[in-house]
């Protein structure tokens, strides 16, 4: 019987060391040590790149010719191109030229407003609206252009146009608060329903 019972508790033993060979593996130092699951990660179908997270580049016309600052009043010269009649309204082209010695930027809307010989503003400025905003380059000499659609006085009735004629056009090229003026003699509408409107400038001097 005393054989009997060492040979079992041996046999137990011998199970308990398989045991722990097999659950672990031994560091160099003796320390058990056990190999961490895997896992996988798989992005989601439905996952996407929030616009705050990715980069909006300034849109920009093609251009060779590099600058860095804004151009200014004092080196933009402006002109009125030929008028031109499209359905019920007259365009004219604000022309701007570059007049400095270094290349400078455009973006955006001008400001426009009519003005009578007294000085006097003409109803409300031009309304800011269409068209696309981008960054225009302009070499020295070069220009740029903004158009001015001018409802034709012609269009309403008295009341709902209330015409003035004007003696000059002020202009304010985007981003400046100096102004320019340019002579220009014409009947324009005072009230919200015969508004001008402007769009943003881009590159030439217009048709």
């Amino acid at each position: 019987m005393k054989a009997r019972a060492q040979h079992v508790a041996l046999a137990v033993a011998a199970v308990a060391v398989a045991g722990c060979s097999n659950g672990s593996s031994g560091g160099a130092d003796g320390t058990p040590t056990t190999t961490p699951p895997v896992t996988t990660t798989t992005p989601s179908a439905s996952a996407s790149v929030s616009p705050s997270e990715s980069a909006k580049p300034t849109p920009s016309f093609s251009s060779t010719v590099k600058a860095s600052k804004a151009c200014t009043t004092t080196t933009l010269d402006a002109s009125l191109g030929q008028a031109q009649g499209a359905a019920g309204s007259t365009i004219l082209a604000i022309v701007f030229e570059n007049t400095g010695k270094k290349a400078c930027t455009m973006f955006g809307y001008p400001g426009v407003s009519f003005l009578d010989a007294s000085g006097t503003q003409l109803g409300q400025p031009a309304d800011r609206r269409g068209g696309e905003q981008a960054v225009v380059t302009l070499a020295p000499g070069s220009a740029a252009n903004a158009q001015l659609r001018i409802p034709d006085p012609g269009n309403f009735d008295p009341a709902d146009c209330n015409a003035a004629t004007s003696a000059s056009i002020r202009v304010y090229p985007p981003g400046e608060t100096a102004p320019m003026r340019l002579k220009s003699v014409m009947s324009v509408c005072t009230t919200e329903a015969g508004r001008s409107v402007v769009l943003p400038v881009v590159p030439g001097r217009g048709a």
